[in-house]
């Protein structure tokens, strides 16, 4: 599973680095997006997955800084 790692990214840098990611990997999902414990870059992150009509779920119950990336059916 590719990954897009976003520790010690600016906010308003991540963006686009979440763009680009999704967008290169739309036919290679799941893909995951680390996000860190930063609520404002999880909420970035959510945002544009929503973006694309695709949903997120988390790799387990104690890791919510990480975001696995689906087609939503």
């Amino acid at each position: 599973m590719k990954k897009l790692d976003l520790h010690g990214i600016k906010h308003i840098d991540s963006k686009q680095l979440i763009l680009n990611f999704i967008e290169k990997n739309i036919d290679n999902l799941p893909v995951e997006i680390i996000t860190g414990n930063s609520l404002e870059m999880q909420n970035i992150a959510k945002k544009i997955i929503k973006s694309f009509n695709l949903k997120h779920s988390y790799p387990n119950f104690k890791n919510l800084g990480s975001l696995i990336i689906t087609e939503d059916y």
